[in-house]
């Protein structure tokens, strides 16, 4: 019977049908794959010639204010200064969400850790609330100082600050660790900005960076800055002081921009042509 259905299929042709059709087939997958290969190599080779290109010929022009803003708004990064001001002082300054912790000598009914409400004060049971925000941890004593001696014979206190939430910067961009640093002073440098935020990537243009400051029109002011002179050259003319609220932006490369873009368009490429593969072995 085997023998018999055979010769039917050769004779008739049928055979002669599907062999053609599956070589066809085979052929089909191989040039599939040949051309999607080369296009993907098209793509990526011409892609990164424009990029190349345009990095060389790139400009500070290319971050405008607008750019900026729309950056800082996409972080979630306020552009008015709030409540910020530092009145002035060399000190760490408390501030809201900020944590103390208050020591009395031989008291430790009074003494305990608070934390800096909305309104700037603490709520000190025994002497009620106490206004602190503005104020240095040496102040702080001083008041509550004033403040107990109605109750207590010479009090001593001393203030230690467990909880550094009211003050920071960001740092956004090509870091290693983009986001909030808090800070443990009214003031902090680039350096140790970038320090504490992971340092500069690979894919980082550390020769045009940018230090933004709030403004109260909504209208941030920015400078420029040579990160890779400050870290890689010692030049400590752009290791500008950063201020509460300001912004460290580190923008990406032409380059690193490019690939970006190319990758969502070279994946589904790059599955077609792994596609292509399995299609081909199957024969």
């Amino acid at each position: 019977m085997r023998k018999f259905l055979n010769n039917f299929l050769y004779k008739s042709g049928i055979f002669n049908m599907l062999f053609v059709s599956l070589m066809s087939m085979n052929v089909y997958a191989q040039n599939a794959v040949t051309l999607v290969e080369e296009d993907q190599k098209e793509i990526s080779h011409e892609a990164m010639g424009q990029a190349v290109e345009a990095e060389e010929n790139a400009t500070d022009e290319e971050l405008t204010q607008d750019n900026l803003e729309q950056i800082l708004i996409s972080q979630g990064i306020p552009l008015t200064p709030g409540n910020l001001d530092l009145m002035g002082s060399l000190n760490y300054t408390l501030g809201a969400s900020d944590v103390i912790e208050v020591s009395v000598m031989r008291h430790p009914e009074v003494s305990g850790q608070f934390v800096i409400n909305s309104e700037g004060n603490i709520q000190y049971d025994f002497v009620g609330d106490v206004p602190v925000a503005g104020l240095t941890k040496k102040k702080v004593e001083e008041v509550l100082i004033q403040k107990l001696s109605q109750y207590i014979i010479s009090p001593e206190v001393n203030i230690k600050i467990v909880g550094y939430n009211s003050k920071v910067v960001y740092v956004i961009g090509e870091v290693g660790r983009p986001g909030k640093i808090y800070m443990q002073g009214d003031t902090i440098t680039v350096r140790e900005a970038l320090v504490q935020a992971g340092l500069p990537l690979l894919s980082a243009k550390t020769g045009k960076s940018k230090l933004i400051t709030p403004a109260a029109n909504a209208r941030p002011l920015t400078k420029s800055i040579n990160i890779h002179k400050l870290l890689y050259e010692g030049d400590l003319r752009e290791n500008l002081v950063m201020k509460p609220g300001d912004t460290l932006y580190i923008p990406p490369t032409i380059l690193a921009k490019a690939l970006r873009v190319i990758q969502p368009v070279a994946q589904p490429i790059g599955e077609a042509a792994g596609t292509g593969r399995t299609v081909t072995t199957g024969f």
